[in-house]
């Protein structure tokens, strides 16, 4: 047999009930209205607090600028704040993007979790063997 592994996907979103979408190109596609980020908006937000640049932080993951202002746009849409904040330049540019105190929290509990789930698939035999999950829950 060929060799297997396990992936999964993790988001943030806010406690509210998910919704069907209508079906796309015949597709059915769940989405909530409450999803703030998932893996790409996580890079994203991290490029931008690396980089203080929305221009860079989407040229350093690969998404077109537009792309990135919609995803921060739409992050302030459905969380009610923003999750940036941008400050102009004087005439010579020098403007610069940060996070937010709500953008800071979004990617630090979407990091959090990552990297516990991260350690737990690394740990599987071990924390089965002790005992503490029961195998069949």
């Amino acid at each position: 047999m060929k060799s297997l592994r396990v992936k999964y996907r993790i988001w943030v979103e806010l406690d509210e009930a998910r919704k069907e979408t209508p079906p796309a190109a015949g597709r059915r596609k769940k989405e909530t209205q409450g999803f703030i980020v998932g893996l790409g908006v996580a890079r994203l937000l991290s490029a931008i607090k690396e980089t203080r640049s929305l221009t860079l932080a989407a040229k350093k993951i690969g998404y077109s600028y537009k792309y990135a202002w919609d995803r921060t746009q739409k992050i302030k849409e459905r969380l009610g704040e923003p999750a940036v904040e941008t400050e102009k330049g004087g005439k010579g540019g020098g403007g610069h993007m940060t996070l937010t105190t709500a953008g800071d929290k979004i990617l630090h509990e979407y990091q959090a979790w990552d990297e516990f789930l991260r350690k737990c698939m690394a740990r599987k035999e071990e924390i089965l063997a002790s005992g503490i999950l029961d195998k069949n829950t």
